[in-house]
């Protein structure tokens, strides 16, 4: 595949069979970096403890046994000198849906909301629903009976919309996706520097639980991936690269140590605060297995 600026981060390929070493405790430390000099709050926000799991060995067919990936240290995030959130004015996530949305698809309302938690405190906005004419501009086909958008071409045109106050700009849309003529679907995509992403509700199946579930995690990655996080190799993460909506259903919703001090970089949370807001939310939306996760991290954070 051509190399594009851009990360594919969940998609379908063939597996090759790559060999994959999980990392050691040590390596892991020395992803997250030194804490020496941060408040003891922080410390704990950025230590391991047992709520966070290492990277479980790859089954057959999962994204590290077909893609070679050497990871993101937050040494070499800082290094790649990510968009800073808020600089020149740009401190919104807008979410942009494309297309039609049916009476049963995921709420927009609910989405923002959620996302408004996990990029605690940067704001979001809804934009208004743009229609999509397929044609020279945004190439459509048919691929097994499913009708699918090429999502370069909607990452490019969303890429010339991106309002002056946007750190990244999210569509969203029913109609599934493809990036070029070798793939056979991609959930979603995003380009690390241009403030642009996209996903698709589309193989998210009928459950509206299980719909959302799915959503928030493909969202939540596309959107880390906006703030120039790239693939976890370090922890079961929910920035791992997946290969199937099985691999996306058993990665956990949280950041691991690594990403989480990535995104504390652009976002200076108070990292209690932004858990309570999570397990809330999470709460509401009959998720207690998640929000447990949270509560038990805030009592970590918190010295209890």
């Amino acid at each position: 595949m051509k190399k594009r600026s851009l990360i594919i981060a969940l998609s379908i390929s063939l597996s090759i069979g790559l060999a994959v070493v999980i990392p050691e405790l040590r390596d892991r430390q020395n992803a997250v970096g030194s804490l020496s000099q941060l408040s003891p709050k922080l410390k704990r926000t950025f230590t391991e403890t047992k709520e966070f799991s290492p990277l479980p060995q790859p089954q057959n067919g999962d994204w590290l046994t077909a893609h070679k990936e050497p990871g993101q240290t937050y040494q070499q995030f800082l290094r790649s000198r990510p968009n800073q959130p808020g600089a020149n004015g740009r401190k919104f996530i807008y979410l942009q849906p494309l297309g039609d949305f049916p009476k049963d698809a995921p709420s927009m309302a609910t989405l923002r909301e959620y996302m408004e938690c996990y990029f605690y405190p940067m704001p979001v906005k809804i934009s208004q629903t743009l229609k999509v004419t397929p044609g020279k501009k945004i190439a459509m086909r048919e691929n097994s009976g499913v009708t699918q958008w090429n999502c370069i071409h909607l990452l490019n045109a969303l890429q010339k919309r991106v309002p002056h106050d946007a750190y990244i700009v999210m569509g969203v849309t029913m109609t599934d996706l493809y990036p070029d003529d070798d793939w056979n679907f991609v959930f979603g995509m995003a380009r690390i520097k241009k403030r642009v992403g996209v996903f698709s509700f589309a193989r998210y199946g009928r459950d509206p639980a299980l719909v959302l579930k799915r959503a928030m995690k493909v969202i939540s990655h596309e959107t880390g991936h906006a703030f120039g996080i790239k693939h976890c190799v370090h922890y079961h993460c929910l920035m791992n690269g997946s290969n199937s909506m099985e691999e996306t259903d058993r990665a956990p919703l949280h950041f691991c140590p690594v990403c989480l001090r990535k995104i504390h970089w652009g976002l200076k949370f108070d990292p209690v605060e932004r858990y309570q807001k999570l397990a809330d939310f999470l709460t509401a939306e009959q998720m207690e297995d998640e929000s447990q996760w949270y509560k038990k991290r805030i009592e970590v954070i918190s010295g209890k």
